[in-house]
């Protein structure tokens, strides 16, 4: 072979190795995954962290499931109020009044969008004069009904568009009869807040949770950090985050407490000296001082107890909470 065609193969060898050895040594273009993870009040913090190390059962209590027959038919909000249990039928669209040993007392509504009729009512609350509201979900409105549970007024709110089929569950009101409705779920995270006037406002646009109101003041407890990994694949509800005890002030939110970590609060109740928590990660009722310290757990709820969309009350120093899955009341009354 000749001295040129030898010479022309090796620079053209050269040239290969010197292309080959660019390609396999160039860097990479690094692909930055999205960062999905809502983060409510704070970051997340690392998954190392525990949830209550420690489970103190509370033996004061037992465990009651409470047959409402065909009083109700699924019982989503609760309220307990100067004698009466008011109990929201999501099912037959009626606000049922009972007393104190779960008698009926009366029905109010029907289903339809006219005054005092309802769609999927979900919540209820009361204020500081009497006035009744009720979460009415299906029509997109909060129906206010005065001490004797006569019909006041309406007030309207909207869905955003990205969320149509989205419910609030919960609702609050404070001492300005401002009004704070929590949808309690990933879907729709977010506090909406109706004014006396009717005005909406949207807030606190990653919170998710339940909200609660007690003489005139508004509280709130998230779920924590809510994780979504892949949307397309629908891969959310992770609860894994902190838990806060929270006020809101000023239409801001305001931490009272830490809670322990990763509660799951369904919905709870602030006593004078305790709150009272209905907790989805464990399958509990909870008790914490109001200085957000964990002081006991209530044995497990029955199997069938539906994990989400629960509310809780008190019926004198009965804890009740609804069970939208067949209507029957959970109670824990404390041992004689």
């Amino acid at each position: 072979m000749k001295k040129k065609n030898i010479l022309a193969i090796l620079i053209l060898l050269t040239f290969f190795a010197v292309v080959v050895s660019f390609l396999v040594d160039k860097p990479q273009k690094k692909v930055e995954k999205k960062e999905t993870t809502l983060s409510l009040i704070k970051p997340r913090e690392p998954e190392t962290e525990k949830y209550i190390e420690k489970t103190i059962d509370n033996k004061d209590y037992e465990l009651n499931v409470v047959n409402l027959g065909d009083k109700v038919k699924r019982g989503e909000g609760l309220l307990f109020k100067d004698g009466s249990l008011y109990v929201v039928d999501s099912k037959n669209n009626q606000l049922v009044v009972l007393d104190e040993n779960y008698e009926l007392k009366e029905k109010i509504g029907k289903t339809g969008n006219a005054a005092l009729e309802f769609q999927h009512p979900t919540g209820i609350t009361s204020d500081e004069d009497g006035n009744f509201y009720i979460l009415d979900s299906g029509n997109k409105r909060v129906q206010v009904l005065d001490s004797e549970l006569k019909f006041v007024k309406e007030m309207a709110f909207k869905i955003r568009d990205s969320s149509p089929e989205a419910m609030f569950y919960h609702i609050a009101v404070d001492s300005s009869k401002t009004i704070h409705l929590a949808g309690n779920t990933i879907e729709y995270p977010g506090i909406y807040t109706l004014d006396s006037s009717g005005k909406q406002t949207y807030t606190f646009d990653y919170f998710v949770g339940s909200v609660f109101n007690k003489d005139g003041k508004v509280y709130a407890i998230n779920f924590g950090d809510v994780m979504g990994e892949n949307e397309e694949e629908h891969d959310y509800g992770y609860q894994t985050g902190k838990n806060f005890f929270m006020t809101i002030e000023n239409n801001k939110l305001k931490i009272l407490n830490e809670l322990s970590y990763g509660l799951y609060t369904n919905s709870f109740l602030v006593t004078e000296d305790k709150l009272i928590l209905d907790s989805g990660l464990f399958q509990a009722v909870s008790f914490f001082n109001l200085n957000g310290k964990y002081e006991s757990t209530l044995k497990i709820y029955p199997e069938n107890k539906k994990q989400r969309d629960s509310h809780i009350t008190l019926v004198n120093k009965k804890i009740i909470l609804s069970n939208s899955l067949d209507g029957k009341l959970i109670e824990y009354s404390p041992k004689k």
